[in-house]
């Protein structure tokens, strides 16, 4: 789709230019080229149901797929131009900022797709599967699409042609580059050999660049060639010349400049063949690794050759040893004679110690050396020095991994899965999974007479041949089993038996302390995110001590297909046969199948697909309704079987939960949908975990990262890239650097197999090439869970429906019809309007409850009043108009009336300062209660680092009282520009009223009008709107997004370091400083403590009220009779300061960014009115309340329990639309 949306460069170069140049980024596609492609797509076949639409530069195309005949699973593809704003109503959008990022992204694919997202030049919106099942669909015919785009594209030089030349010169006869003025010898895979297809000469990538990226591969000229009208006859050969070893130029860097083949293409592209390019490498890479070999036994010489020579040196103390020993009695000769059989035992576990030392060791100074050279390199010449150290080093562990087996078997099983790793330690690791060398057949029938018997063959009778694979802990050979049924009767089954390593117990003792060295070489290479993979090691360890008894093994894999054949799940798990059960011995029928990774090379997109989310709701349901999952699901315990099923084998890594495990499981997902620390907290409690509040915040976005969405390798691992940079700049920073270790130790006890076992499932459907919503399928089942267990006696729970990202909760309707104005009157439309998009939004999941009150400011009639969707996510209960919002920032509207009331009555002056009002706050002296609610104060801090906990934040004389000792003071001088004041804005104002002996709430009465209450205590037993995060799944979006907005945040702190920051970078860096380590108190979840119920008070960031309430305290003020006329004026007149720079506001409150205040009350232009202002004031979350004059003038309130209105855009749309009403466009 990327490709098709703009035509290929020419195949000349314009006179005069360079030949090398590179192309030009690709223009709107012309009317010629979309028939072509058009054309060329009509023959081939694609699944129904597409509907992509790209815009770039002004022009929007639509690509859809369009059935053919009757046959609904076939369909071709249709790409047409279309208005920019018809590529909104398609199912998935790509936003691309310039052309430029387009050939970008069509040069590479998903390599660019993650930069670019992060760079904020390409946005993806809606179902990002669609783009790449549409790309495997497309992969077969990509040659003859190229082709047909070039054949389409136009040319610079119309007229001009190359006949093709069949008669090439040998590659043999020309060791050098043919073009005049080059001569680079060629030394492939780096300088490699490219034929003309016009003279047939042999030339380097730079004299003989493909004509574009669009053209097929037969289309490439050298620059001679595409300088003339017609083909010059072949060059001849230049004579011999002595040609380098491949061998030996292969890994030699390039000097600075003389190169610009890209080393790090290992194995190249282009003419040559890739078999070639493998044989080069595979021969290269085993003779980098017997040089590493070499070197690491020569280092061990010297030193055992150093050691026996100091022991020589002593060698006296042997002598006196010796005959001190042929004086001991009896019972001493006795006694060392014991200690030296304890010795001999102990010496092959401390041999197998020192081995693993060594490994370790031989592997960290390699790395160490290599990225020492690589530091010493050019840019690409580092990039070949780094993946051919990959590949030797994944060989070398693979063969250390192999020697050792055990408990190193599995370390090495999970980082085969983890898309972190560079792709040769897939490559390697991965055929450790079944692929381990066997024990001997004498020793496996050995362990046989040991567990059945000397009488052993007459139930077990062993096909000859291999086995069937051979892991960490057993092997499986296929076997016939005499099997005893319940008639009593003897019957042959076909079947396999599981054999148990001999050596493994003793290996896993010492495994489990060696462990931790393999930890410690892992954080000197990532420190941010292996900090504390130690413990995770061990942890490791002691699960795969619990797979030693197969008896325990048989009764997990009995009671996990018990409950599969319940539930009707679509997996299988095959039959144990109890008779053939022992400690060491397993048996069970015979799956015929194939692994699940060489099913997935010959699947289709929609097979994959259907299989990956069948591994993944089996594991959900095994979480939430099964009570046993298994953690250890890597692609060699994953079989698909004849009929496409799903087998799920090796359940000796088990793990059982009870029903309350399963219900804190359930609400574990929730969490980390809603992105709730609090509720993390209260399901540590229900496991035996006790988290911190800190520690949960972390473990809340670490589950989000580990349950994110999967998606292709390359993109998996950038996002571990991106992780593992924001770590490490985190360390700069003492505040953030905390962060960090609030995550430490995270993922224990139970929650280390649910850790483990996302993260191979996640890295199984990446490496199956699939997107999936991985968390959003593991919500599923378990928030239904939840509802049910929520709803009250006697009513069923809402029906839970995936919407995009999102969740819906049954069938939103706007409830109670409430009296309005005819359908047939424009205030009857704007009724309807506004109705059909909130009961759209509740329903596509792009909202979770809303409350809606217009009235006509002339008459004070309603136009339109009505609640639509529910409360909370934990609480389903359907909105009612009188249900209690958390009209959050919109209750500093009350403030700032109420303060302007006491100013008219002559208790309050504006000009008063704080050192007049509130004496005892002495560094907040200078500021004036004008400065305060025109949010000029120039205080740039969101909170107060001493506050610890939610009790002490809702406490608002302690607040003050902090405010009074803490010395805070103004960062940039009063009245130098406004900035939006979050916590501060209340809590200052709070501290001049205290000045005239007036309480906070009594003021935000407002005289009686205002309807609002600063916390939950006087709604006890009654329902409460819950302020509510949205309820998603981490996609690549909000991964990127997420990514982007740290850096730059951390680019901003940097900044204000930096000797020369301005005032303005030091504000910003200071409010954000301010926030970190304490995010968890200002959450939404945090509403709902208890202390809520009491006598919480936040002002001007919480309070309870209703939109009809809100509503008439604003008809109020614009009839006059809150304010006089003179002094709401004086309220609207705008205090923003001409020229001043934006501030920046971190994620969630960047809506007041350009925000324009007067005295309290925020001014919103009118679109197509200049001069003329709505006011009122918004919520940070999407709520808001506003007086709009116009022909139509209008008071419209909207409240929103969902905090990402103004991001999703429906506050937006719905304010545009009140808006243009009150304009006098009709709806």
């Amino acid at each position: 789709g990327a490709q098709a949306s703009g035509s290929p460069p020419p195949l000349f170069s314009p006179a005069g230019g360079s030949s090398t140049a590179r192309a030009p980024p690709p223009a709107a596609m012309s009317a010629e080229q979309l028939a072509a492609l058009n054309s060329a797509l009509a023959n081939v076949p694609v699944a129904p149901g597409y509907d992509i639409a790209v815009e770039v530069a002004g022009k929007g195309y639509v690509c859809t797929s369009e059935a053919v005949g009757d046959e609904c699973a076939r369909a071709t593809l249709r790409v047409a131009e279309v208005p920019v704003a018809r590529c909104g109503q398609s199912r998935t959008r790509l936003i691309v900022d310039s052309e430029q990022t387009l050939a970008k992204l069509a040069q590479s694919g998903q390599a660019a797709a993650f930069r670019l997202l992060a760079a904020r030049k390409l946005k993806i919106e809606g179902e990002m599967q669609q783009l790449q099942a549409l790309k495997d669909e497309l992969a077969p015919h990509q040659a003859t699409l190229e082709s047909c785009m070039a054949a389409a594209s136009p040319s610079d030089a119309p007229g001009r042609t190359l006949t093709r030349c069949h008669s090439w010169v040998p590659d043999e006869a020309a060791p050098r580059c043919m073009a005049a003025g080059c001569g680079r010898t060629f030394a492939p895979p780096f300088v490699r050999r490219h034929h003309c297809r016009a003279c047939g000469g042999v030339f380097c990538l730079r004299c003989a660049p493909r004509v574009n990226l669009w053209a097929p591969r037969d289309s490439r000229f050298c620059s001679g060639c595409r300088a003339s009208a017609t083909a010059p006859p072949p060059p001849a050969a230049p004579g011999p010349t002595p040609s380098l070893s491949l061998i030996g130029s292969t890994l030699s860097a390039p000097a600075a400049g003389k190169d610009e083949d890209d080393l790090s293409k290992i194995p190249g592209t282009g003419d040559s063949s890739e078999d070639d390019t493998q044989w080069l490498l595979e021969y290269q890479v085993e003779q980098e690794l017997q040089l590493l070999y070499f070197r690491s036994r020569c280092v061990l010489l010297l030193a055992t050759s150093l050691f026996a020579a100091l022991l020589w040196r002593q060698r006296h103390l042997f002598v006196a040893v010796s005959e001190h020993f042929a004086l001991l009695p009896v019972a001493g000769k006795v006694s060392f004679g014991l200690l030296a059989c304890i010795l001999a035992w102990v010496f092959p576990l401390a041999w197998r110690l020192v081995r693993v030392a060594w490994v370790i060791g031989v592997f960290t100074v390699s790395n160490l050396l290599a990225m020492r050279r690589a530091s010493l390199s050019s840019a690409k010449g580092a990039n070949a020095i780094c993946e051919m150290t990959h590949r030797v080093h994944a060989r070398f562990i693979l063969n250390a991994v192999t020697d050792l087996s055990g408990f190193y078997v599995k370390l090495a099983q999970m980082a085969s899965m983890q898309t972190a790793f560079p792709e040769a330690y897939h490559r390697e690791l991965s055929k450790l999974q079944d692929a381990m060398p066997a024990e001997p057949h004498h020793l496996i029938e050995r362990t046989l007479k040991e567990e059945l018997g000397p009488n052993w063959r007459e139930r077990v009778r062993l096909h000859p041949g291999p086995p069937l694979g051979s892991a960490t802990i057993a092997q499986v050979h296929r076997a016939t089993l005499r099997i005893v049924g319940v008639d009593g009767i003897a019957k042959e089954v076909e079947g396999v038996i599981k054999v148990q390593h001999r050596q493994i117990k003793g290996n896993l003792s010492v495994d489990m302390y060696s462990a931790s060295l393999f930890a410690n070489m892992m954080y000197i290479f990532a420190p941010g995110v292996f900090e504390d993979f130690g413990k995770t090691c061990r942890d490791i360890a002691e699960m795969t001590r619990s797979e030693l008894d197969f008896r325990h093994e048989a009764e997990h894999q009995r009671t996990a297909r018990d409950a599969a054949l319940a539930h009707g799940i679509d997996v299988v798990i095959p039959v144990v046969y109890d008779q053939l059960v022992t400690k060491r011995l397993l048996a069970m029928e015979f799956i015929a199948g194939e692994r699940i990774d060489t099913f997935a090379r010959a699947a289709v997109r929609h097979e994959k697909m259907r299989l990956a989310h069948n591994l993944i709701d089996f594991f959900a349901f095994s979480f939430t309704q099964a009570g046993i999952f298994n953690c250890d699901p890597h692609p060699g315990n994953l079989l698909v079987t004849e009929d496409a099923k799903l087998c799920v084998l090796d359940w000796g890594q088990a793990r059982r939960l009870s029903p309350a495990e399963m219900e804190a499981f359930s609400m574990l997902f929730v969490a980390a949908s809603t992105k709730d620390p609090w509720l993390m907290v209260e399901l540590g409690a229900r496991i035996g975990l006790k988290f911190s509040i800190k520690g949960a915040t972390s473990m809340v976005m670490a589950l989000r990262f580990i349950m994110r969405d999967s998606r292709p390798v390359q993109i998996s691992k950038g996002d571990m890239i991106m992780l593992e940079k924001m770590f490490t700049r985190f360390q700069k920073f003492e505040e953030l650097a905390k962060v960090n270790g609030d995550a430490r130790d995270m993922l224990q006890g139970p929650l280390l197999p649910l850790g483990k076992t996302a993260d191979l499932l996640h890295n199984v459907s990446a490496r199956l090439d699939v997107s999936m919503s991985l968390l959003q399928v593991f919500n599923l089942r378990g928030y239904a869970l939840v509802l049910k267990r929520a709803a009250a006696p006697g009513q069923a729970p809402p029906v839970v429906k995936p919407a995009s990202f999102s969740y819906v909760l049954g069938d939103p309707v706007a409830l109670p019809p409430a009296p309005v104005p005819p359908p047939a009157t424009p205030a009857g439309a704007l009724d309807g309007q506004l109705r059909r998009m909130l009961v759209g939004a509740c329903t596509n999941g792009q909202a979770l409850g809303a409350q809606v009150v217009v009235l006509d400011a002339a008459t004070g009639a309603t136009i339109s009043d009505f609640a639509v969707g529910h409360g909370s996510y934990l609480r389903a209960r359907q909105l009612e108009p009188d249900t209690p919002f958390n009209i959050a920032e919109v209750s500093k509207l009350h403030i700032a009336l109420g303060v302007l009331r006491l100013v008219e009555l002559g208790r309050l002056r504006l000009n008063a300062t704080l050192g007049e009002l509130w004496p005892a706050a002495k560094s907040l002296h200078n500021l004036t209660v004008e400065q305060i609610l025109s949010h000029t104060s120039g205080i740039a801090e969101v909170m107060l680092r001493d506050v610890k906990d939610v009790d002490q934040i809702t406490s608002l004389p302690f607040m003050l009282k902090q405010l009074e000792t803490c010395g805070i003071r103004p960062t940039l001088p009063p009245g130098y520009k406004q900035s939006y004041q979050h916590l501060m804005y209340g809590w200052l104002l709070a501290g001049a009223l205290r000045g005239v002996d007036q309480e906070l709430a009594a003021t935000m009465d407002v005289g009686g009008r205002g309807g609002v209450a600063v916390n939950r205590s006087s709604f006890r037993g009654q329902e409460v709107a819950d302020v509510a995060v949205e309820m998603d799944t981490p996609s690549s979006e909000d991964m990127a997004t997420q990514f982007g907005q740290v850096f730059e945040l951390l680019d901003m702190c940097e900044r204000a370091e930096m000797h020369g920051a301005t005032e303005d970078d030091k504000a910003d860096a200071k409010a954000f400083m301010s926030l970190q380590g304490l995010l968890h108190l200002v959450t939404p979840s945090a509403l709902r403590q208890p202390v809520w119920t009491q006598d919480a008070c936040v002002p001007g960031a919480v309070a309870y009220s209703t939109a009809r309430k809100v509503a008439q305290l604003l008809l109020s003020v614009d009839r006059g009779e809150v304010l006089r006329p003179e002094t709401l004026r004086e309220a609207l007149r705008s205090r923003r300061v001409a020229g001043q720079r934006s501030p920046m506001h971190f994620t969630g409150f960047a809506r007041y960014r350009e925000a324009e205040w007067g005295l309290g009350l925020e001014l919103l232009p009118l679109p197509g009115r200049e001069g003329v202002k709505a006011w009122g004031h918004t919520s940070a979350g999407g709520s808001f309340a506003i007086a709009i004059p116009g022909r139509r003038p209008i008071i419209a309130a909207v409240l929103l329990n969902r905090v990402d209105g103004w991001e999703r855009g429906l506050a937006q749309e719905v304010l545009d639309v009140v808006m243009k009403f009150a304009g006098g466009e009709d709806a």
